[in-house]
């Protein structure tokens, strides 16, 4: 027999900007007993947080859930199973949680991992995930940037570690969305002056918060504008026709 549990729904409410969730999304956050925040452990706020700050939630029903910044994978695996155990433990009795993320909540989110440790302790719990905004598709609309024209191949790809596996990558697709540069930005940049496809480019930073940059003049970024967490660079090989192909 199946145990009886509360409702867990996971849901992605955009890259920074208030507003940009489903409806859905939005029922779902005004019945719920309880929304889980992530945050990264020591920081005061949540990204995740500031996406629905027009939606009245009562501060009481609010819990954050603290992630540690580490590549520990034993770590990692202990906070997730702890995090997933408090979950259950508040699932079994009869609450309704709501799980918010950033973006998507299946594109590199801390979320998959919570629903996978969800899935170690109750293999059959049933979970409902509502998808979100991700960073690139708002920068892109913000820019006026097509991702994909026609069957134009499209890549999301976390930063190479060398400039010549992203070259490798940027010429065997016509466009990437380009993540988790860090400290890699120097030599992307340099690459893509060295391939002159650099005007093809449009970067994102904190979409929608304090200290915002959406630019497509790469080679102006100052150096505390360079990319660092919540920055998306867009690379297209070749500037976006239209049909006539003008």
């Amino acid at each position: 027999m199946t145990e009886k549990l509360g409702e867990f729904i996971g849901m992605g409410v955009g890259p920074g900007p208030s507003g940009l969730i489903t409806v859905k999304s939005l029922n779902a956050l005004l019945k719920a007993d309880k929304v889980l925040v992530p945050r990264a452990k020591g920081a005061k706020e949540s990204v995740a947080l500031t996406c629905v700050k027009d939606i009245d939630i009562p501060k009481e029903k609010i819990e954050f859930l603290d992630y540690p910044m580490s590549n520990d994978e034993t770590l990692l695996h202990s906070i997730y199973r702890n995090i997933a155990g408090k979950i259950i433990s508040d699932l079994r009795q009869n609450l309704n949680l709501v799980y918010i993320t950033i973006g998507d909540p299946y594109v590199y989110s801390t979320y998959t991992y919570t629903v996978h440790a969800l899935k170690e302790l109750i293999p059959e719990i049933v979970i409902t995930t509502y998808p979100g905004i991700s960073s690139f598709q708002a920068i892109a609309a913000a820019m006026d940037f097509p991702l994909g024209i026609g069957k134009e191949k499209i890549l999301i790809l976390p930063c190479p570690e060398t400039a010549e596996e992203l070259k490798a990558q940027i010429e065997n697709n016509d466009n990437i969305v380009l993540m988790k540069i860090g400290d890699r930005f120097d030599w992307v940049r340099k690459l893509l002056v060295e391939m002159d496809i650099l005007a093809n480019c449009v970067l994102g930073k904190r979409i929608g918060l304090d200290n915002e940059i959406l630019t497509n003049d790469l080679m102006g970024l100052k150096v505390d504008e360079k990319p660092g967490y919540l920055s998306v660079l867009i690379i297209r090989g070749k500037p976006p026709v239209g049909r006539n192909g003008l």
